[in-house]
């Protein structure tokens, strides 16, 4: 630490909270803490360096000692952090694949496809509304979002089932003419 002297100063600012403390713990212990993580543990280093850093947090107000003796400190919080996720890592049957493995696998379904139809599917039926009557609309989106025959969608929306044929008729007219409307593709 390049603190040197003035480490006990800024210890006791840093239990008292002062920003410009703990800034200057960090940018002095940070690199070299970073560097031994990543020595030991390169996938977690800086997961493991968050964690010292919480610990190094806790401890603080408990500290006692000077410089040598808190990079000591700090250095073992790290080792245990490290023990830690090894002791973890051990435990676990089975370890973590790295993201691009999976880039590589080829699912059966199309996320990118379902995402894209669900979001067309979303603009269809905001048209619809739109468009339509309120009572047309939801004969219709019972209907096709639904997937209701007459006779259910009469049920649901207390209709008789002729009724719900002629609002259905009325509702495909409409949107028919909707869309040979210029400037609307099909």
């Amino acid at each position: 630490m390049a603190l040197g002297a003035a480490i006990e100063e800024v210890l006791a600012a840093a239990r008292d909270g002062a920003e410009w403390a703990v800034a200057a713990i960090y940018r002095d212990l940070h690199p070299a803490l970073l560097a031994y993580l990543r020595a030991v543990e390169p996938g977690e280093a800086d997961d493991l360096a968050s964690e010292v850093w919480l610990g190094v947090g806790r401890g603080l107000d408990r500290f006692e000692g000077d410089e040598g003796a808190f990079r000591g400190w700090a250095f073992t919080i790290a080792r245990r952090r490290v023990v830690d996720l090894r002791r973890r890592r051990g435990r676990r049957q089975t370890e973590p694949a790295a993201t691009e493995v999976f880039a590589t696998i080829a699912g059966r379904d199309d996320p990118e496809a379902a995402a894209l139809d669900a979001v067309s599917a979303d603009e269809v039926r905001r048209r619809l509304v739109e468009l339509l009557p309120p009572d047309q609309a939801d004969v219709v989106l019972l209907g096709v979002v639904g997937g209701l025959d007459t006779r259910r969608i009469a049920d649901v929306l207390g209709k008789r089932p002729g009724t719900v044929r002629v609002l259905q008729h009325r509702a495909l007219r409409r949107l028919a003419k909707a869309f040979d409307a210029p400037g609307v593709t099909r």
